[in-house]
């Protein structure tokens, strides 16, 4: 709680790893999804030392660097990975490191796997470390199997997903600087999660979600009072102006009743808009589409003010946005999340002012 407060990202994070004593081991470790802490060496540190060693292995987790690994040398590759996010942790944070780190300010600039060439070929050395990290039953068995270095990729690439979004959310960052300027975060999450999956995990999320909570760990006590029965005010909006294609349509539409009739909490309401806005209307998992109406210019102001106009009575509203992100943008960013879900050959990601973007086809 203490790091969400300070670090909404790391906070979120921290939501997709499980967090165990254990006695036989004299520190802290992870085996790339559960972050283990011997109680006694825990004790022992302040709140800054604490939290700072919680996010080094919350790193080692998030960054896949048990999977990552493969055959190379466990002492050398946990030296690497240390020097990243030890650097990361006192660029980014005010938190403190336990004694006995690696660091090496002038390769952390690199990825894990850059570094470690580094070491191994003897062009840089840095101190031994003492201790592995980075959970010796595995690493000794060299690396993880296929099967076991998807999954974790899957469920990190998640995690990372919603805490960026909850760091954008909430406009507090990374960190201090900005974690995503890493090469490390981008050797990590080479492989991008479909549109459909995010579409699911957007429209899912809840109000909660968005502040740093998740109702998937529900079971870990991790929840506001009331979380259960919430429900999630969703609002869709189709740009008609001639930019979106049938197959396109159809394939949104089936996933976004997929997700209606799996998730009955949540309340879904149907726009179509070019330059003028038509709707609500409202839509479940087994309802007709109704037909679509447009046909001019594209402007995203209607469905925006719209947005706004409900956040102003006090309705919180999760928008998403199917188009080619060819218009007219608002220039009021809605209080609410937002996702854009562009189609083939559309507006590139950057440069749509707000909100979350994916891309059909990815």
């Amino acid at each position: 709680m203490r790091i969400r407060g300070d670090h909404p990202f790391f906070g979120t994070l921290a939501l997709f790893a499980e967090i165990r004593q254990r006695d036989d081991m004299p520190t802290a470790c992870t085996d790339g999804k559960v972050l283990w802490f011997n109680p006694k060496f825990v004790e022992r540190l302040g709140a800054p030392q604490l939290c700072g060693l919680v996010v080094h292995e919350l790193l080692h987790a998030a960054l896949q660097h048990v999977p990552r690994r493969k055959e190379r040398d466990a002492e050398l590759w946990n030296i690497a990975a240390d020097i990243v996010v030890n650097e990361m942790i006192r660029h980014d944070t005010l938190y403190e490191l336990p004694d006995g780190g690696v660091e090496e300010p002038t390769l952390a600039h690199l990825s894990v796997e850059e570094i470690y060439e580094q070491l191994q070929s003897g062009r840089t050395t840095v101190k031994t470390i003492q201790l592995l990290d980075l959970l010796p039953g595995i690493l000794a068995g060299g690396g993880v199997d296929d099967a076991t270095r998807g999954e974790l990729q899957r469920h990190w690439q998640a995690g990372l997903q919603q805490a960026a979004s909850v760091a954008r959310r909430m406009d507090r960052g990374f960190g201090r600087q900005g974690l995503d300027m890493q090469r490390e975060f981008d050797a990590a999450t080479v492989a991008r999660l479909s549109w459909r999956e995010l579409l699911w995990q957007f429209m899912v999320a809840t109000p909660f979600d968005f502040a740093g909570f998740d109702r998937r760990f529900i079971h870990r006590r991790l929840y506001l009072e009331g979380i259960e029965g919430e429900s999630t005010q969703v609002a869709v909006c189709v740009d008609t102006s001639g930019s979106i294609a049938g197959p396109e349509l159809d394939s949104f539409m089936a996933e976004v009743r997929g997700i209606l009739e799996a998730y009955p909490q949540i309340q879904c309401q149907l726009f179509y808009a070019d330059a003028a806005l038509y709707g609500p209307y409202e839509i479940t998992g087994d309802a007709p589409m109704p037909a679509a109406v447009g046909g001019g210019g594209t402007s995203f102001v209607p469905f925006f003010d719209w947005v706004r106009q409900q956040e102003a009575d006090g309705v919180e509203q999760v928008s998403i946005y199917l188009t080619d992100g060819f218009g007219e943008f608002p220039t009021v960013t809605p209080r609410g999340a937002a996702m854009w879900v562009v189609s083939p050959g559309g507006l590139e990601s950057g440069q749509f002012p707000f909100g979350e973007t994916v891309r059909m086809g990815a």
